[in-house]
């Protein structure tokens, strides 16, 4: 089974941000977070939003079947999240 593109392109570029951002503080800025048990999750989060950002494709978006992608969406989900 494979999954569609469910992201849209804004979708897209803050997920990667905030990846980035998730990344940093989680495996790099060791004084924000003390905790290295959460401040790893914080990271691995970080490592998964931008994998999906850059697929394309979140299934946890496809378990809720939301999609901000305007091209692939089904014409009954005309927005996000109604």
């Amino acid at each position: 089974m494979q999954l569609k593109r469910n992201l849209g392109r804004l979708d897209q570029i803050l997920r990667f941000g905030i990846g980035l951002i998730l990344i940093y503080i989680g495996f790099f800025a060791g004084n924000v977070i003390n905790d290295k048990l959460i401040a790893g999750l914080v990271g691995a989060f970080g490592i998964v939003n931008v994998v999906v950002s850059l697929i394309g494709t979140c299934p946890v978006y496809f378990l809720a079947g939301i999609c901000t992608c305007p091209e692939n969406c089904p014409k009954d989900l005309d927005s996000p999240a109604e």
